[in-house]
């Protein structure tokens, strides 16, 4: 078992009370804790959006006016608000004021398809829906069979459906809560199924924010540029809330692709940003990194693949700062395992678990009610990451045989993922166990072959996926962004650095990796067209614009 420090004051499994017990208290509101500086700096920016700028104080005043409008419509302590929004610092706004209120946020997924948003409404239940223009005409679609109220963010406040102002109504002040009462309802994409809606508490929220913010060494004086959707669990837990906490500003970028980070680095003095490493790969493509002054920069945080220690030290020269690893999910805490903020990183490694957070690497077979009796695996040894921390959900909404399933009785939740642990606490994470390949009886970890594959020299970006073999079952097979290079020269790179067994045994040239909302590689759409080149016995060329969601 691995073990960070003790942590601070929101102690305790996912499904305690915390020491008040059925006890309520302002304090123990995240909203509250996440503005209770506000008073200290008023006129300092807490958002930034282009040439918009949103004050510490003008934020308190439009979080407690759409309390008030809330309130006005009924809602209250408990019950569900959506919420709809592109990235707009009204959707910050709206997160707050659902929670300063005791309600729960439901955070949209505004990339995903119709049928999956309408099982998310009908799973949550709200009693509003809350959006912007751009939404307006989906968030009526989706609010329709309900009958369910929406208010549509403006310049001046909210206006119903119907485009008549709505007027805060209700009281404006903060609903005291208990910590262990839910204040947010993200929903997991997942890869089969629908969407799970996890329940994250207060307390686990807070404490998970002000641990992020320690460790990284956040200040009053660093700014966060997001350019990831503001929804997901990547912007709120490395930028809005610990930012929100510490009294810093949250940048919210006007573009969504990464050629854009440079120049909202340069105009805002950006401290440090966050994305994937198909964000990095595609930012230093594009040259722009050369163009605009990014001496503010103090690091980048970087998450969801590893780094090799080339892939790392490549993207530090390219942005002349440190990248650092990160590892979370969205039930999880949501951030897990950190690493901190050093000239020299460990690349390739996701960190250490955060001060409060618990980790332990079992037999991916382990059955949830033998958690008690399980050892943990050797040191190096590949097996399933389970962990314990406060911001551990308490649950999946509505779905209690999920929750037996995969969290445990003291709060150990079973991630899904594989991992390995080095015997000075760092872990390694290889990607989801459902994502293992069995090759002939050896096990392939397609996140450790892409690794492999971004060392050679020539590979920019590089994504592996499962084909079918006729006697090893199935085999790795490569989907490469790269200049200059041929099939069989990446297969024989591969053989000469790697295990013969997970060398990719197809490989096909893409202009640039598909990418999904989230900007994480598509593996769906590449997994599809692997299954189309096989079975159309299709050569080393494929199509060279793969559509991605972005461009669709």
């Amino acid at each position: 078992m691995t073990q960070g420090e003790a942590p601070g004051s929101a102690a305790g499994t996912p499904h305690d009370s915390g020491p008040h017990g059925d006890e309520t208290h302002l304090a123990d509101n995240l909203a509250v804790h996440l503005l209770a500086g506000a008073a200290d700096h008023p006129g300092r920016p807490a958002i930034l959006q282009g040439a918009h700028v949103v004050s510490y104080g003008q934020l308190t005043t439009a979080v407690r006016t759409t309390a008030a409008s809330l309130r006005g419509l009924g809602v209250g302590p408990g019950d569900r608000v959506a919420l709809l929004f592109g990235n707009d610092h009204r959707f910050v706004e709206a997160l707050l004021a659902t929670i300063w209120i005791g309600a729960v946020a439901v955070p949209l997924n505004t990339r995903a398809g119709r049928a999956s948003l309408e099982h998310v409404m009908a799973d949550a239940e709200p009693r509003v829906l809350l959006t912007h223009d751009p939404l307006a005409e989906r968030a009526a679609e989706l609010a329709a069979p309900a009958g369910m109220p929406t208010l549509q963010a403006t310049t001046d406040g909210w206006r119903d459906a119907d485009g008549t102002h709505a007027p805060p109504s209700g009281a404006d002040g903060p609903e005291p809560v208990r910590p262990g009462d839910i204040c947010l309802q993200p929903y997991t994409s997942g890869s089969t199924g629908n969407p799970k809606g996890c329940l994250l508490t207060h307390a686990g929220q807070t404490w998970n924010a002000s641990t992020v913010a320690r460790v990284w060494e956040l200040a009053g004086d660093d700014r966060g540029l997001i350019t990831a959707p503001l929804y997901h669990k990547n912007a709120m837990i490395c930028v809005v809330k610990p930012l929100l906490l510490v009294g810093g500003t949250i940048v919210i970028g006007r573009r969504p692709d990464p050629a854009g980070i440079p120049a909202e680095v340069a105009e805002h003095r950006c401290t440090y940003t966050t994305g994937v490493p198909a964000t990095y790969e595609m930012l230093l493509a594009s040259g722009e990194h050369l163009r605009h002054d990014l001496s503010s920069l103090r690091f980048v945080i970087c998450g969801s693949a590893p780094l090799s220690d080339a892939l790392g030290q490549r993207f530090a020269a390219g942005l002349g700062v440190p990248v650092i690893e990160a590892y979370g999910l969205t039930e999880g805490g949501p951030q897990v395992l950190m690493n901190p903020r050093t000239d020299s990183p460990r690349y390739g490694r996701a960190g250490l678990p955060l001060p409060g957070c618990e980790v332990r690497v079992l037999d991916p077979d382990l059955p949830t009610a033998q958690l008690a009796q399980a050892r943990d695996l050797p040191v190096g040894e590949v097996g399933e990451l389970w962990v314990r921390n406060s911001g551990v959900t308490a649950g999946y909404h509505r779905l209690p045989e999920v929750t037996a399933e995969r969290i445990s009785p003291d709060g150990w939740l079973r991630t899904g993922d594989l991992a390995a642990a080095d015997a000075d606490g760092y872990l390694r994470v290889l990607g989801r166990a459902d994502d293992m390949m069995n090759v002939g009886g050896e096990n392939v970890y397609p996140l450790e072959v892409e690794k492999l594959l971004r060392t050679m020299p020539g590979v920019g970006q590089a994504a592996v996926v499962p084909i079918p073999h006729e006697r090893k079952g199935q085999v790795p097979a490569a989907f490469v962004v790269g200049e200059g290079l041929t099939e069989d020269e990446v297969k024989q790179y591969a053989l000469a650095h790697g295990a013969a067994h997970a060398h990719p045994r197809r490989v096909w040239f893409l202009d640039e990796l598909p990418l999904g909302g989230t900007g994480k590689v598509d593996y769906a759409r590449l997994s599809a067209l692997a299954q189309e080149n096989v079975q159309g016995g299709a050569q080393e060329n494929v199509p060279q614009n793969v559509q991605t969601e972005e461009s669709t």
